[in-house]
C-alpha cells in the first residue's frame, strides 16, 4: 500500500527526516478527524437531549463515558505504540472511531448512547500515543515544539468545524433523505453523527494509501532495528520514577478541568444565555464558543512552539516557562468568561484564554519527552491521559451537570457561568506546580539531546 510513497529515499538532517512535514500533515489529518468525532456531542447535546429524553446529569455522564475508557486504556495502548507498528495502530483506531460514531446515530436511549461513547473512547485510545511517538521520531529537539504546535492546530480546526457544521446539521429538526422510492426521516443530531462518521472513513482510506511507518530515533543503537523490548511494567516504572513527569501529570489533569469546561459546557452556556436575548440557535452558540478561543489557541500554538524551541536552546527551563506563562494568561481570562455577558469583552477574554491554552499545549509533550527515556515516549503520553482520566474526568462532568441541575440552578440563573469562573483556580494551581517543577526537579531530570549550558 505504501509503494507510491517509497519512490523518494529518506534522508536525515539536524531537524529530522526529509519527509517529516508530509508525515506531520497525515497525523494531523488523523487527529483532526478523531477530535471531530469525540467533540461532536458538545454541539448537538441539546437536540440529542430532547430527542432521547435525557436529563442534565445523564448528559454529563456522556463525556466521562468516553473519557474513562479512553484514559484507562492508555496504559496498554501507549505501550503497544512503543513496541509495535504505529501505522497499524492509527488505522485501526480511526476505523473504530468512524464506525462507533455512525452507530451512535442509531441510539434509542441513554443506554445506547452511553455504550456508544464507551466504545468510541476505547476505539480512539490508541491513536494519540502513536501519533505523538511518530512526531517525536520525525523531528528533533530543534523543532519539536513547533511541530506539535502545528499538529495541535488540527484539533482547533476540528472544534470549529464541529461547532459550525455539527450545529448546522443539528439545527434541522428532521432531514428527509431519499432512499430509492422512499424518503427516510432522520433527526438532525443523528444526521450529524452519520455525516461525520462517513468523513472519518474517507480519511481512513487516505491514510491507508500513503501513511508509512518512520524509524524510531534517539534510542540506544541496538534498539534501532526493532521494536522496544522493554516490558509494560518496566516502561511504566521508568516514567513514573521521574519527579518532573509526576508534576507534569498533575498539571495536565488540572488543565483537563479547564479545557473540559470550555469545550463541553461553554457552547451550552452561551445558548442558554443568548438564545432568548439575542435569538441565537445552536450554530450561533457553537460558533461563538469555538471561534475566538480557537483563534487564540492557534496563535498560542504557533507562538508557543517557536518561543519554546528558541528558549529551550538557551536554558533547560524554556519549554516549562512558556507553559507557566500560558496558565497565567488563562486564569484571569476564564474568570471574565464566566462573569460577563458583553459580547466584545467575551470575545477578547476567549481570545486570551485560547492563547494561554495554546502556549501550554504546544509544549506539553515536548517538555515530557525531555525528562523521560526516549524508549517510553508513547507510554508517557498514555500515562498523562490515564492520570487525567482518573484524577479529573472520572467525576468532573457528571458533577458539573448535577450542580447545574440541582443545587446552583435554584440559587442563580447564571449557574454555569459561576462554574466557568471557578476554573481560574485550577489554572492558577497548574502555574504554581509548573513553577515548582521548573526550579526544583527539572534541572535534575532533564535529558534532552542538546542540554543547554545552564543545565550542566
Amino acid at each position: 500500500m505504501n509503494r507510491l510513497y517509497r519512490v523518494k529515499a529518506i534522508s536525515y538532517s539536524p531537524y529530522g527526516r526529509s519527509d517529516r512535514w508530509f508525515l506531520l500533515t497525515l497525523v494531523a489529518l488523523n487527529y483532526f478527524t478523531i477530535y471531530l468525532h469525540r467533540n461532536l456531542l458538545n454541539y448537538v447535546q441539546i437536540p440529542l437531549q430532547e430527542g432521547l429524553g435525557l436529563t442534565d446529569i445523564q448528559i454529563g455522564w456522556l463525556r466521562p463515558a468516553w473519557l474513562m475508557p479512553y484514559c484507562l486504556a492508555q496504559l496498554g495502548v501507549g505501550y503497544l505504540s512503543d513496541r509495535f507498528r504505529r501505522r497499524t495502530v492509527i488505522l485501526g483506531s480511526l476505523a473504530a472511531s468512524s464506525c462507533c460514531l455512525a452507530a451512535m446515530g442509531l441510539s434509542r436511549g441513554f443506554g445506547d448512547m452511553l455504550l456508544g461513547r464507551v466504545l468510541l473512547g476505547i476505539g480512539q485510545s490508541c491513536a494519540v500515543p502513536a501519533m505523538a511517538s511518530i512526531i517525536a521520531d520525525c523531528f528533533t529537539d530543534r523543532n519539536r515544539s513547533r511541530a506539535f504546535g502545528i499538529y495541535l492546530f488540527s484539533y482547533n480546526c476540528a472544534l470549529v468545524v464541529a461547532g459550525k457544521y455539527g450545529g448546522r446539521l443539528a439545527d434541522t429538526d428532521v432531514w428527509h433523505v431519499p432512499v430509492g422510492a422512499a424518503v427516510l426521516d432522520v433527526a438532525g443530531w443523528r444526521m450529524a453523527h452519520f455525516v461525520f462518521g462517513a468523513v472519518g472513513m474517507g480519511v481512513w482510506l487516505i491514510l491507508l494509501l500513503v501513511l508509512r511507518e518512520p524509524a524510531r530515533t534517539d534510542q540506544a543503537q541496538e534498539m534501532q532495528a526493532g521494536p522496544n523490548e522493554m516490558g509494560v511494567w518496566r516502561s511504566v516504572g521508568c516514567v513514573l520514577a521521574v519527579p518532573s513527569f509526576r508534576l507534569f501529570a498533575v498539571t495536565f489533569a488540572l488543565g483537563g478541568m479547564v479545557v473540559s469546561m470550555i469545550q463541553f459546557w461553554l457552547p451550552r452556556y452561551y445558548y442558554e444565555v443568548f438564545h432568548l436575548t439575542r435569538d441565537w440557535d445552536l450554530e450561533d452558540a457553537g460558533s461563538f464558543a469555538t471561534l475566538w478561543i480557537q483563534i487564540g489557541t492557534v496563535s498560542g500554538l504557533f507562538v508557543g512552539g517557536w518561543l519554546a524551541d528558541w528558549w529551550s536552546a538557551r536554558t533547560v527551563h524554556g519549554r516549562v516557562a512558556v507553559q507557566i506563562i500560558g496558565w497565567l494568561v488563562v486564569a484571569p481570562s476564564i474568570l471574565v468568561i464566566g462573569t460577563s455577558h458583553a459580547i466584545p469583552l467575551l470575545a477578547v477574554a476567549m481570545l486570551a484564554a485560547g492563547l494561554g491554552v495554546g502556549l501550554y499545549q504546544s509544549n506539553t509533550w515536548t517538555a515530557t519527552f525531555e525528562v523521560v527515556d526516549p524508549a517510553t515516549r508513547a507510554t508517557a503520553v498514555g500515562l498523562l491521559n490515564l492520570g487525567s482520566g482518573v484524577l479529573v474526568h472520572s467525576w468532573f462532568d457528571p458533577v458539573i451537570g448535577w450542580l447545574n441541575e440541582t443545587i446552583l440552578v435554584s440559587r442563580s440563573s447564571n449557574s454555569l457561568g459561576m462554574l466557568l469562573a471557578c476554573m481560574s483556580v485550577p489554572a492558577t494551581i497548574a502555574a504554581a506546580l509548573l513553577a515548582f517543577a521548573m526550579v526544583v526537579t527539572l534541572p535534575r531530570d532533564f535529558q534532552g539531546a542538546n542540554r543547554p549550558p545552564d543545565g550542566e
